[in-house]
């Protein structure tokens, strides 16, 4: 059976975080999960240690002191009733996350793809996008949360699951349908057709662009038969990316389940297109 323990929510106190805290609330009710809420105080690698050290370094005790403050004000507001555990550390935000979840044996990070402070950098934060690269355990993210309010996990009814026909893309179907399973959610299939999108086209090449169809269905039928699946699959012509989206949209799913073990290892259609899913779903998206 599939058990969120703990769940890792990393905080800025930004408008972003404070608007996913009704997903964090919702998946822990769900799973009955442990909330552990992070804030790390930036401190730069580069922080002065010359003769200024000493008042740099009470800078940073004052800092933290403030931060504790903070975090404890915002668990009391955000999470009164809730089984939480506030944490605040000091450093790089995105090791010290990564860290953290790796040390404390986290089971899910839930995080908003972008914000104010430490979330700022781009549409996809850097901090994000380094804790996808780095952490081993499932990650939700959600694009513009403050308007996600309908996908809220204790109203979830469908999940989308963009599938390869590799062994990665076995486990990642495998996963979404032990998570729909236990939540009695139905799941829809989606898959890009490799090719379908370039040189061969329905109108450059009919026959070509059949058997680029007819192939990845046959794959993915013995990938489902390995699984012990038999679920409705959407081959669709075009990016990873716009699949999914179209997909997701017109299905009107709650969750993508998609696979990112390519931002790790560099290799896979699906897994390289991660980012680009991430910051175009009309949803959130856990990626394992």
């Amino acid at each position: 059976m599939m058990n969120f323990k703990r769940i890792l929510f990393p905080v800025d106190f930004s408008a972003q975080s404070t608007a996913i805290v009704p997903f964090v609330r919702a998946m822990a009710k769900c799973f009955a999960s442990e909330i552990v809420v992070l804030h790390v105080v930036a401190i730069p690698d580069s922080w002065p240690t010359s003769a200024g050290g000493e008042a740099q370094s009470l800078n940073v005790d004052q800092l933290h002191s403030e931060a504790t403050a903070t975090l404890d004000r915002f668990v009391v507001q955000e999470f009164a009733g809730a089984r939480v555990s506030p944490r605040v550390t000091k450093g790089d935000v995105a090791r010290q996350i990564v860290a953290y979840a790796h040390e404390q044996q986290i089971d899910l990070i839930m995080i908003p793809t972008h914000g104010y402070g430490p979330f700022r950098a781009l549409l996809l934060g850097s901090v994000t996008a380094k804790v996808l690269h780095d952490v081993h355990c499932p990650v939700w993210t959600g694009v513009h949360a403050e308007q996600m309010t309908s996908h809220s996990p204790d109203r979830w009814k469908r999940v989308i699951c963009a599938v390869e026909t590799d062994e990665r893309g076995k486990s990642v179907l495998r996963w979404a349908w032990q998570f729909a399973q236990q939540q009695n959610l139905e799941l829809q299939l989606v898959h890009a057709v490799a090719g379908a999108e370039g040189m061969w086209t329905a109108e450059s090449d009919p026959s070509m662009y059949r058997f680029l169809f007819d192939t990845a269905g046959e794959r993915i039928a013995k990938l489902q038969s390995e699984v012990g699946t038999d679920l409705e699959i959407r081959l669709m012509a075009g990016s990873v990316s716009s699949a999914v989206r179209e997909t997701a949209l017109a299905c009107d799913a709650d969750v993508i389940v998609i696979g990112r073990g390519a931002v790790q290892s560099s290799f896979g259609r699906l897994n390289n297109a991660c980012y680009s899913i991430i910051r175009s779903a009309p949803c959130p998206v856990i990626s394992i």
